[in-house]
């Protein structure tokens, strides 16, 4: 899949200037994907996120997202316009990721735009699996990536050297990539949309022991990888306790020597395990998406604020019960995984998610066990 001619129209920054000082578009934090010849639907699923048949505009979406705080709800507007889809998050940063652009592009071309309220910011371009090329537009730095080079051509006469008009310069990128417009009239229709069900929920190196668990971190090079896999089997015991989970299946994969199951096994059992996890917190999400919807506009301001009230002291237990529970499957998933220390991490950060209020008791149970099991 080649690169496309960039598509060069001279008034392109002063057109999304002034859609951005106008707050036609999300100024303070935004991030605007375009991927080639992708249907909607196939767009989203490499977006993490899902056809769930629901139309909003982007400032719904934005909105939807602010209202779960300070609980997590990324949200995604999507339509294909040209050729091309576009995927806009208000207020998010799922498009600007690698390893998505990376699945996004594959067997065709991708980029995105995006900066928030810190003006941390990229600009990437992405083919056939690969991030060709990304750089902070708002520093200045030059391209990283696999071919930096290629995104040259795109950025001729962009020098993104006056502060108020990066972002727009930005957005001129993306239209030069796509040879897409976005308008006005484009932000304020409704779109196809979905909550992004991210798998890096799900997952923690190493390095997030040595915060929030640093004596465990400390006795890992001194403890043998029996041990460890003990550690993470009890970890991921505890979390689906505390979540509810008694599915044989899945409590018998815990009483399992990882290490002495066949490859393809492992790697089916934890498939299945994570995609019950996904399922599980997606569904979590979208009940949040239900709860979160924003007040009809049409309301008096005193209907508005008992909508906002009756928001905010919502009944919230189902949907925390199915992220729990989504943790939980991914604490069990880690127990599967080749690494072992890697996995500890993984197992401890889903356990202390799927039950935040016992983390400290179970922080201190793992130790003991560690301590008492010797290297």
């Amino acid at each position: 899949m080649q690169l496309p001619v960039p598509t060069v129209r001279p008034d392109a920054v002063e057109h999304y200037a002034a859609l951005l000082h106008a707050h036609a578009f999300p100024a303070e934090a935004l991030c605007l994907t375009a991927v080639r010849g992708l249907s909607v639907d196939e767009a989203l699923h490499r977006f993490d996120g899902v056809p769930a048949g629901r139309e909003i505009t982007l400032a719904v979406a934005g909105q939807i997202s602010v209202n779960a705080y300070p609980d997590d709800l990324a949200v995604v507007v999507a339509d294909h316009r040209d050729g091309w889809t576009l995927l806009a998050e208000d207020n998010g940063s799922h498009g600007a990721k690698p390893r998505v652009l990376a699945r996004l592009s594959s067997g065709t071309v991708a980029a995105s735009v995006y900066w928030n309220v810190n003006l941390a910011s990229r600009a990437t371009l992405a083919q056939d699996g690969r991030v060709l090329a990304a750089f902070d537009f708002v520093t200045g730095r030059p391209p990283e990536g696999e071919a930096p080079e290629a995104i040259g051509r795109f950025l001729d006469d962009l020098d993104f050297d006056d502060p108020y008009r990066k972002c727009a310069e930005a957005l001129a990128f993306l239209e030069r990539v796509s040879g897409v417009r976005v308008t006005e009239d484009w932000s304020v229709q409704s779109h196809t949309a979905s909550v992004i069900v991210d798998p890096a929920r799900f997952e923690m190196s190493s390095s997030w022991l040595l915060i929030n668990a640093p004596d465990i971190a400390a006795a890992i090079p001194e403890t043998n990888r029996q041990n460890l896999r003990t550690l993470i089997a009890l970890a991921a015991t505890r979390a689906c306790e505390a979540a509810g989970v008694d599915d044989p299946a899945v409590l018998g994969t815990l009483a399992d020597n990882a290490d002495s199951l066949p490859a393809l096994e492992r790697i089916q059992r934890r498939d299945q395990i994570a995609a019950r996890a996904h399922q599980d917190y997606r569904d979590g999400l979208e009940l949040r998406w239900n709860r979160c919807q924003p007040p009809d506009t049409r309301l008096d301001a005193r209907a508005r604020l008992r909508a906002a009230a009756r928001r905010r002291n919502a009944d919230t237990s189902q949907e925390r019960a199915l992220c729990a529970r989504a943790h939980a499957l991914a604490a069990v998933c880690s127990h599967l995984a080749d690494d072992p220390v890697d996995a500890l991490a993984r197992a401890m950060f889903n356990a202390c998610w799927a039950n935040r209020n016992n983390w400290p008791a179970m922080r201190e149970e793992l130790t003991t066990h560690l301590l008492a099991g010797g290297a």
